[in-house]
Parts: C-alpha cells; structure tokens; sequence
C-alpha cells in the first residue's frame, strides 16, 4: 500500500492544490505544452477539469486501462487562446460548491466521496445511461470469475444497463493512462512523442504499471492498439520489458471489418503480468452494438485464456 500512499496520493494533492489555488493543474498545462512543442502540433489536455484518479478497488479482480478521460477542453481554436484562458480560483470554487475557506484536505475527501458514489447517484438515482461504461460491461460480461457481477439478457433492459453499469465502475479497477481529460487525442501523436522523448511519457506509464503491479490480478486489459506499441517502445527504448507476446488475432464476420486483440507478458518489477490489448474496443461501428461487443469480448476472453495458459510460469 506504501506506493497508493506516496505516488498517487502525492499526485491527487498536487493536482487539486492547483486547482483550489490558482483554478488549473500545473501538470496537465505542461504536458500540453510540452507535446505541442515536442510535436509541433496542438496536444490538449484539460488543466482546469479535475483529474481521473482511482480511489477504491486496488485489489479488483479485473483492471481496464484507457488512454485518458474525455473532457471539455474551453477555447481550442489555437494553442494561443487555449494556453491563455483563465482559470482561477473562484471558478473553481463555484463550481464544487466550495467555501472560500476550503482545505484541499477537505476537496480531495468530497473527490473521494463523489467517485465511490458515482456510479450508484448517476445509474440508479440519476436513471442516466452512459455508452461507454455499458460497452466495458458488454465487453466483459463473459470473462469468467472477473469479480465483477455482470447480468446477461436483453441488453436493451433497462435493468440490466443499471445493474451492469453500476457494477462494471464499482467492482473493477479503471485507470487511464494519463489522469487529464481531452476531446481526443491523436494516439499516432503519442506514440511520436515517445519515440522523440520517452522521459516525457515513460513516468505515467511506470505509474500504471506500478497500480497494476500492486496485487495479483485476473484480467488486465488495455482498451486500445496504442498500447502494445507504447509498451514495444519502451522495451526497446527504455529498458526490457516484454517476455512473451502473441501475434495479433483478428475476428471476422462479427462487423464489416475485422476486429482484433493481442496479448502480452511484461515483467515489471519481478512480476509477471499477462495482459490483454483489446484493439478493437475504441471503434466507432462498435459504439452502439452491445451484443457484437459482447461477442467480441467473449472471442478476446478465449484468446486470451489459451495465451495465458501456455505462458503459466
């Protein structure tokens, strides 16, 4: 637990320090600068929303990592106007509800507070619908003893997309590779980026390996392509990682194009991590298809048992 303490606690101080004092988070305003730079293009992330953290399931069964929240991002017409809008302290202040007189002890606790209950307030209370969160759900729904309690049915059902929503968020551990939200971010960008500077990038994805590291996992799963390349790079560039990786499978008939997944074994600090790399999941002809993204993961489920019982240490 010495690392939940230190590192990302120290990283959620930080960032929502800035925030209550000056309205922006000094880190997320500095990696945009630096990847635009770096790239000689505009790379956004969100300085003035708050950050994505976890804050509860360090030792769930299942992990899923996504690149980095979306996020409204204010003026992005040029890098100009974007770097020079304000975000100050009361605006901040406002839209938390917030005393003037607040601690960040106190906004960090109402963080914490607000994401276990987040899940439950928005599905149940709120009887919201959130497409992304269902299609993890649809995704998983049939990797087996996941630890997370998932219900198969008519995925039209309005309790069944209740249920699973709320499970899917409440019983596994999401992380994102980068805590700030954007619009999008152009993946090819980053992975230039990594090539011309790994030291720029290399920290948040030896965070994520740290978390993921932290307990003996089921499943961990990466929700895009990018990441098999990011971790490639690193092998190469910063130090060995990889033991044993499968070819890319591809499924087909599922949707117009195929649909593909991969696997890897990393070693990271003497353990051994056997991960999923679900290319797939960000495509736009699997946004609304809930049985075919249950499909899909059922396929990515099997490939990925088969892999990680050839590769049993």
């Amino acid at each position: 637990m010495s690392f939940i303490s230190s590192t990302l606690d120290s990283g959620l101080h930080r960032d929502f320090s800035d925030l209550l004092n000056t309205g922006k988070i000094t880190e997320a305003e500095w990696l945009s600068k630096e990847l635009s730079n770096l790239l000689g293009k505009p790379i956004y992330f969100s300085h003035f929303g708050e950050p994505h953290y976890p804050v509860q399931n360090f030792d769930a069964q299942t992990v899923f990592v996504h690149l980095n929240p979306g996020a409204g991002l204010g003026d992005t017409s040029t890098p100009e106007i974007f770097f020079k809008q304000k975000w100050n302290r009361d605006s901040f202040v406002q839209r938390h509800n917030l005393n003037n007189g607040s601690e960040v002890d106190d906004v960090l606790e109402a963080y914490k507070k607000r994401c276990k209950n987040y899940a439950h307030q928005r599905f149940i209370v709120n009887n919201e619908f959130d497409n992304f969160d269902f299609k993890q759900a649809c995704f998983l729904l049939h990797w087996a003893d996941s630890g997370i309690d998932l219900r198969n049915g008519d995925f039209k059902n309005r309790k069944i997309q209740q249920h699973n929503s709320v499970n899917v968020l409440n019983q596994k551990l999401q992380l994102e590779l980068f805590p700030y939200g954007s619009n999008f971010i152009d993946t090819k960008s980053i992975l230039k980026a990594f090539d011309r500077n790994p030291d720029l990038i290399r920290p948040y994805i030896e965070n994520l390996l740290d978390l993921i590291a932290l307990y003996p996992r089921k499943y961990v799963l990466f929700g895009s392509r990018i990441f098999q390349e990011l971790f490639r790079a690193y092998h190469i560039k910063v130090k060995p990682l990889i033991e044993a990786e499968s070819p890319e499978q591809k499924f087909i008939g599922l949707t117009k194009n195929s649909l593909a997944f991969s696997c890897l074994r990393l070693l990271w600090k003497q353990k051994s991590i056997s991960a999923g790399i679900a290319h797939s999941f960000p495509r736009r002809d699997l946004t609304n298809a809930y049985e075919k993204m249950a499909d899909y993961g059922k396929l990515c489920y099997h490939h990925f048992r088969d892999f990680t019982a050839l590769h049993k240490q």
